[in-house]
């Protein structure tokens, strides 16, 4: 595999650092969610408190995973993008995401 090339300006090299942030938050948000749902498997919990217990984690979890979403796409929306486009019409819908210079 070929490396790529050094980012010729200010921005390129933004656009490389909100990236590896992106990539590099989706990673920890889901070995931090496959971590939630191996304790929640195996964590030897009292039949007493199972449903307890589910009930927090499910929660957590769930609020876990849209907290990574809002992270990620605001890292890219905030980073390389900068802004969004939506538009609906008899023809369908588009969405297009742009930079400002």
């Amino acid at each position: 595999m070929r490396p790529l090339p050094p980012p010729g300006t200010f921005a390129e090299g933004q656009r490389y650092i909100y990236g590896l942030l992106a990539s590099a938050a989706g990673m920890f948000c889901g070995a931090a969610a496959g971590f939630m749902v191996a304790l929640l498997m195996w964590g030897g919990w009292s039949p007493a408190e199972e449903h307890t217990i589910v009930t927090i984690f499910g929660w957590a979890l769930g609020g876990f995973i849209a907290a990574m979403i809002v992270v990620i796409v605001g890292l890219l929306a905030g980073g390389p993008v900068g802004r969004f486009k939506v538009t609906a019409g008899r023809d369908g819908a588009s969405f297009e995401a742009d930079r400002e210079q």
